[in-house]
């Protein structure tokens, strides 16, 4: 049986981990050795996401604009399901840059259909983010 300390050393560091699970959803876990927790976390959170832009669209998915008048705060809360969306990783930011391309030659979905779309989106985001915050809690707890 392996010694408490051995646990330790092979313990990868909590960023690493928070920067893990981020970039792809559940690979925080799988870096902990929880390999059906992440491959859990991870399809649930992708195919959350993928199916609010099947309902509504990629364009659903739209960045702030960062350029322009008023203080930076007040134009990310114009749209703060951002915030959730782009927590579902790099998968919500390249989103972002095709639904800003798209969105131009196509409009977006209306109503109920780009809300419900909007909101699937930004919970698999922040679904993402309490599985961030818990692989690294777990991986300081080691």
């Amino acid at each position: 049986m392996p010694s408490p300390d051995a646990a330790n050393v092979l313990a990868p560091p909590v960023p690493l981990v928070a920067l893990a699970g981020w970039l792809v959803p559940g690979s925080g876990y799988w870096l902990l050795g929880q390999r059906t927790r992440a491959i859990v976390v991870g399809v649930s959170v992708i195919l959350l996401f993928l199916l609010g832009i099947l309902v509504a669209g990629v364009a659903v998915v739209e960045a702030p604009s960062l350029s322009g008048g008023g203080s930076l705060l007040a134009r990310i809360l114009q749209k703060p399901w951002f915030l959730g969306q782009v927590m579902a990783g790099p998968l919500g930011v390249v989103t972002a840059w095709i639904g800003e391309a798209v969105a131009r030659d196509y409009p977006a979905a209306k109503a109920r259909l780009g809300e419900i779309g909007t909101l699937y989106t930004a919970v698999a985001g922040m679904l993402n983010l309490i599985a961030i915050i818990d692989s690294s809690h777990r991986a300081s707890s080691r």
